[in-house]
């Protein structure tokens, strides 16, 4: 999961030009301050040693201010050469089309792809084929040999469980921080997509085990198996994804912490006020809804090792699960927005969902400022 704020953007600069370091800022409609970047790392080679400049023509403004505007950790991937299937007619009206059963005009273009991981906002992404860009010359290019080395990495880096523990367990090893768990997570994410499109490409050939595990990497699985009938699937649905079930442990009978017991009484009221979900898609507030039942498991899971002090699970991944909770938090933020003009929702109820938002929002924050303190050991 990401904190996508592409449609919100103005403006914005980044600057790659200094090898290892990538600066910059963003400002955001509705927002005082940009977003001041410090991050360690370089962009794709388009991009590596330049000064980007780009510009949205159709910014709105942000329902909830940033956790943070100081940007400060490491660079994902920054490029303005993905290639992205673009529309050519009005989003509106293509999704009348595909709703219709038809299928709308539609090219491959650029986009912009801009993403970083900092401290307290997580995993940020800027993506738009609709941005005006403007970039200098580079001061510096990568050579081919430094590609080719840094792409070798990356995909090494796609398997990261094996990697991690293929190391002699006997191997002193530094503990890790909220930065390499995030990138763990990130990991996963992109594993378990890869897997699902594979599953999807090869579902009904007859050899897609065998394929799939030469895809993914998983060189013990690809030679075959020794009559054991259970599949691939049967392995892989373990890892989850940023929706998943990953980090779902039951608790049972316990305490509940009291921004847990917050984002459980927020979905209470939401579910007196309008009901549970009857199925219907188009149903107003359904991505609310969502996204408070999201939220109330999530806080309530990761919260349940602190207020029941289970130190088997590291400080780090905690936070770096406890920053995904932000970003739901925020979308559901962005959720409350959409439904101020709504006639089903009145002025002093979403006044009401806001607050609890925040209150939760600002209990995180609090939470992952006290992990912190213990330097990854708490």
């Amino acid at each position: 999961m990401a904190w996508r704020i592409e449609e919100h953007v103005i403006r914005g600069e980044i600057d790659n030009r200094v090898r290892g370091r990538v600066v910059g800022k963003v400002w955001l409609s509705g927002v005082g301050q940009p977003l001041i970047l410090d991050l360690k790392g370089d962009c794709h080679p388009d991009l590596a040693g330049c000064l980007l400049g780009f510009e949205n023509p159709r910014a709105t403004p942000m329902p909830a201010g940033p956790p943070a505007t100081r940007q400060r950790g490491t660079v994902g991937d920054m490029t303005a050469a993905r290639k992205v299937r673009v529309y050519d007619v009005p989003l509106s009206e293509a999704l009348a089309m595909i709703k219709s059963g038809g299928k709308p005009p539609e090219h491959m273009a650029n986009s912009l792809y801009l993403e970083w991981f900092s401290a307290l906002s997580g995993r940020v992404v800027i993506e738009s084929a609709d941005y005006r860009l403007q970039v200098s010359e580079p001061a510096w290019c990568f050579s081919a040999e430094e590609w080719a080395e840094r792409e070798r990495l990356t995909a090494e880096a796609a398997n990261p469980f094996a990697n991690s523990f293929d190391q002699d367990a006997n191997e002193e090893q530094e503990p890790w921080d909220e930065f390499r768990f995030e990138q763990l997570l990130r990991e996963s994410d992109l594993a378990g997509e890869k897997y699902r499109k594979l599953m999807e490409e090869y579902m009904d050939h007859p050899d897609r085990d065998r394929i799939i595990a030469h895809e993914m990497g998983w060189e013990g699985l690809e030679e075959g198996g020794d009559g054991d009938e259970k599949t691939l699937e049967d392995d892989v649905m373990a890892d989850g994804d940023d929706e998943g079930d990953d980090e779902d442990w039951s608790f049972g009978d316990r305490n509940v912490h009291p921004v847990a017991q917050r984002a459980r009484d927020l979905l209470d009221a939401w579910l007196v006020d309008h009901g549970e979900d009857d199925g219907e898609e188009e149903k107003p507030g359904v991505e609310l809804m969502e996204a408070l039942m999201s939220l109330r498991v999530k806080v309530d899971t990761h919260l349940g090792f602190v207020v029941e002090e289970d130190r088997s699970m590291e400080a780090g991944m905690l936070i770096a699960w406890l920053k995904r909770d932000l970003e739901i938090a925020n979308r559901a933020l962005a959720a409350v927005e959409l439904l101020n003009d709504h006639p089903a929702f009145s002025v002093e109820r979403l006044s009401h969902y806001r607050s609890e938002l925040f209150a939760i929002r600002e209990g995180v924050l609090g939470v992952i400022a006290d992990l912190r303190e213990g330097d990854g050991r708490w």
